[in-house]
């Protein structure tokens, strides 16, 4: 929320919201204006709706479901762009960003918060020994899922290094880049402007 540099009457898109929880922590944001979350599962849509409902924002925030690799808006349309968690889930990560940057207004600024494979040799055997057997484990227990979570484990794992997000923000036209790493390297925030 820092990060974004929200000022009052901006316009929001939360891409790959899932059950919206960037969005909810936009609309408590004093004159926020439209703010949009779309996500490509009906389920993860569904839990987002009663949410919102739920904290007050259903008329605030606008759930959509549509594919962050064809957004279904018009060039110049947002004045923040965020997606937490999900760029590692795209097909595509460029293309994934140039929508973004694509339907993002001048000054407008793209924030991805997105895992990271830790670096350090005792800090990242301990969090890839967490990642590989504790998650699955607990995560299989609570949902009734261990493949899901493995899912995420190995997605992690495999992801691209925080340079390479800057040097795609920057190849998509971004400005002004900044990244910051958080908990010990295992998430990073990066920043853009247009």
């Amino acid at each position: 929320m820092k990060c974004a540099g929200v000022k009052p009457g901006e316009s929001i898109l939360d891409v790959c919201t899932g059950t919206g929880d960037i969005a909810l922590q936009f609309a408590q944001s004093d004159g926020v204006g439209g703010i949009v979350g779309i996500d490509l599962s009906e389920e993860m849509l569904h839990i987002a709706r009663r949410k919102t409902k739920s904290h007050g924002f259903g008329e605030k925030i606008k759930l959509l479901k549509g594919d962050v690799l064809n957004l279904p808006f018009d060039d110049d349309s947002f004045d923040i762009v965020s997606i937490g968690f999900g760029l590692r889930n795209l097909t595509d990560h460029k293309k994934g960003i140039s929508e973004m940057v694509r339907i993002l207004k001048n000054g407008g600024r793209v924030v991805i918060l997105e895992f990271s494979p830790p670096r350090g040799v005792l800090f990242g055997a301990a969090y890839r020994l967490y990642l590989n057997l504790i998650i699955p484990a607990v995560g299989g227990i609570i949902s009734g899922s261990a493949s899901a979570y493995r899912h995420l484990s190995t997605s992690i794992a495999n992801f691209i290094e925080p340079e390479e997000i800057t040097e795609l923000m920057e190849a998509g036209g971004l400005k002004k880049l900044y990244s910051k790493r958080l908990t010990g390297g295992i998430a990073y925030i990066h920043r853009g402007e247009k």
